[in-house]
């Protein structure tokens, strides 16, 4: 019985260590600072161009759209790495070029579905991030798991 719970043990501790084995190299040291700080910026980015469409602001939207493709040319974080996350990049700064010759045109429905089309792809790439890069995902707590009978402490039964 004793060489059971070990084995059993033994074979939940391997599992686990087998599936965080494989994952994606974590950021590297001082980065997590700063992509959170270019994340705040392409949001503020994005928020000029949202208030610049709902006002017909067309100035609003080209700063806004200048702002995000500057960031994103200057940012190559894990694009040497990953060519996914290059792509997605990639295709935010093509979408925010977009963005800016829109917003000289004064076109107000394609600076509209351009715009939709760039939270598309922001949030297909944190879903890649999150979901295949593991980059935002918490570390796991780790139990020990009770290897004689003594550690496991008594269910209560419960009679009808």
């Amino acid at each position: 019985m004793r060489w059971s719970w070990l084995l059993l043990a033994g074979l939940f501790l391997g599992a686990g260590l087998m599936l965080f084995a494989g994952e994606a190299k974590p950021p590297r040291q001082g980065e997590s600072a700063t992509e959170a700080a270019l994340m705040r910026a392409k949001l503020a980015s994005s928020n000029k161009i949202v208030e610049g469409l709902m006002t017909q602001d067309f100035g609003l939207v080209e700063t806004g759209a200048q702002e995000l493709a500057k960031i994103c040319e200057a940012t190559g974080w894990h694009a040497e790495e990953d060519q996914v996350y290059a792509h997605y990049r990639d295709e935010l700064r093509r979408i925010s070029q977009k963005l800016v010759q829109l917003a000289a045109d004064e076109d107000q429905d394609g600076a509209t579905y351009t715009y939709m089309h760039s939270i598309t792809t922001c949030t297909s790439c944190h879903d890649y991030c999150r979901d295949v890069l593991h980059l935002a995902a918490k570390e796991p707590t780790l139990e020990a798991i009770p290897t004689t009978p003594t550690d496991i402490t008594p269910r209560k039964t419960f009679r009808r």
